[in-house]
């Protein structure tokens, strides 16, 4: 399996510097597993995570074991295969960014999009119906023309005063902080290309709204390497409760010691064996010989 981390918490500036310190000072193989669970938080901490473990490892493996939102999708890019159990979950790459005059609260990325799409279909479909409506109450009368000005008059006076509150300085920032996270899942699919084409446009685009639930089976829409988890990591996951299902408001960090194998005839192989006898005896046996004391056994 390699090094086995957990990450539980919120992704942000900071975190991601103590999670690299860890991994820089307790690394010992070519390949690691991150347990992450996450609910997001920052791109760039994200980012950066994410190029480390590929900087330093041959492999680096997700292990989606409960909720993985936002930022922790970009983070999942990062790793050339991800591994679900049956409760792990992704969700869209939309940065989470603070409500406007709220000291607490944050809101989804996506919101500006689906207003602008509500609003244009809603003017849209209104205008038509106008439209049609003023050309058929008049007999075809009315021509064309002159119901679709009257149509657009009223399409201004509905709908100006919501066009009037928008923004273009706040339109403009939010569209660069939706972009940030497709360039960076851009770069981060660089090194193992385990997005599909068009998964990345897919996850920061089409989804209709921060907690829709990206499982195995949508995953596998979107990446080429997707698996279930093998009866021996869902094993591992369950024995640490809910640190592998729910984020935690407070960053959980650390690296995960596999317990030792046990053989069949229930020996640890993971000590040295000598022969005549098991370990503890032996040193009984060396203590009491250098002691002058007989040691039976």
């Amino acid at each position: 399996m390699g090094d086995l981390y957990l990450y539980n918490g919120p992704i942000e500036r900071g975190s991601d510097l103590k999670f690299i310190e860890l991994v820089a000072s307790q690394q010992s193989e070519k390949q690691c597993v991150l347990i992450l669970v996450t609910g997001g938080g920052s791109p760039d901490a994200a980012y950066k995570i994410g190029r480390y473990l590929q900087s330093r490892y041959d492999s680096v493996k997700v292990l989606i074991s409960g909720l993985c939102k936002s930022a922790g999708t970009l983070l999942a890019i990062a790793a050339d295969e991800l591994i679900f159990t049956p409760y792990g979950e992704l969700g869209p790459l939309d940065v989470q960014m603070a409500k406007e005059d709220r000291l607490l609260g944050y809101e989804s990325g996506l919101n500006i999009s689906e207003a602008f799409l509500a609003l244009e279909q809603r003017a849209k479909g209104t205008y038509h119906d106008l439209v049609s409506e003023i050309v058929t109450s008049s007999s075809n009368v009315v021509s064309f023309n002159t119901a679709s000005h009257a149509a657009t008059e009223i399409i201004s006076a509905l709908y100006g005063p919501i066009f009037h509150r928008i923004d273009p300085e706040e339109v403009g920032s939010r569209s660069r902080a939706m972009r940030i996270g497709e360039d960076y899942g851009q770069r981060l699919n660089g090194k193992w290309q385990n997005l599909k084409n068009g998964a990345i446009e897919k996850i920061s685009q089409s989804y209709p709204s921060h907690g829709f639930v990206i499982d195995i089976g949508e995953a596998q829409t979107l990446f080429q390497r997707v698996r279930a988890a093998t009866p021996d990591e869902i094993k591992l996951v369950e024995g640490m409760g809910r640190a592998t299902r729910f984020p935690q408001q407070t960053l959980a960090i650390r690296k995960i010691e596999p317990a030792k194998k046990q053989g069949e005839d229930g020996e640890n192989h993971d000590a040295k064996v000598e022969k005549g006898g098991p370990p503890r005896r032996r040193a009984a046996a060396r203590n009491g010989a250098d002691s002058g004391k007989a040691v039976e056994g």
